[in-house]
């Protein structure tokens, strides 16, 4: 009898052990999560991507990112521990495999500067501009790039630099007005 419940609190002490150590490495795991509105504004901006994937260097949209590592539903692959913006594709080099490296993307169509030019135009808007037609309700509240802590004009260093002030104007703006600007820059 003596021996059975030696065997058990054994038991139930290595049960406690392995709890504990699973659930710090899913906590670590978490925190090595990519941030999901840093991915969403990188992504919303129409910035380019370079991940190492199959052991080569790749350079990619967003969608294709989110694709590649998303395949489980989780937000990102555990081996990318971070996603970090430069100014542009010149600036992305020598950041190790881990890395997710995002910049604006300023190709042949010239995306990131329909963005900012919608942005400038959607913050320019005033009180009239934003009544719905034939109504007296305001689509939004009137917004000012100083109530985000940026200043006019808008530039592709604001875009990296100032991220989380860019993407609060973005989200500040109405679901229809950010769809215009990403499908026609504004």
């Amino acid at each position: 009898m003596k021996r059975n419940v030696t065997i058990l609190l054994l038991i139930l002490l290595v049960s406690v052990f392995a709890a504990s150590c699973s659930s710090r490495l899913e906590d670590e795991q978490l925190s090595m999560v990519i941030s999901e509105e840093k991915f969403d504004y990188a992504y919303s901006l129409l910035f380019r991507f370079q991940l190492m994937l199959n052991e080569e260097r790749t350079i990619s949209s967003g969608h294709i990112v989110w694709n590649v590592v998303n395949p489980t539903g989780r937000l990102f692959d555990p081996f990318f521990t971070e996603l970090v913006f430069v100014p542009s594709e010149a600036n992305a080099t020598g950041f190790p495999d881990n890395i997710i490296v995002a910049w604006p993307y300023v190709g042949e169509h010239n995306f990131t500067e329909m963005r900012i030019d919608g942005l400038h135009r959607a913050v320019s808007k005033d009180s009239d501009d934003l009544l719905r037609p034939n109504r007296t309700i305001p689509l939004r509240d009137v917004i000012t790039f100083e109530e985000f802590g940026l200043s006019y004009p808008l530039t592709v260093e604001d875009l990296v630099d100032n991220w989380e002030k860019v993407h609060a104007l973005w989200n500040s703006l109405t679901r229809n007005e950010r769809s215009t600007i990403g499908r026609f820059g504004g």
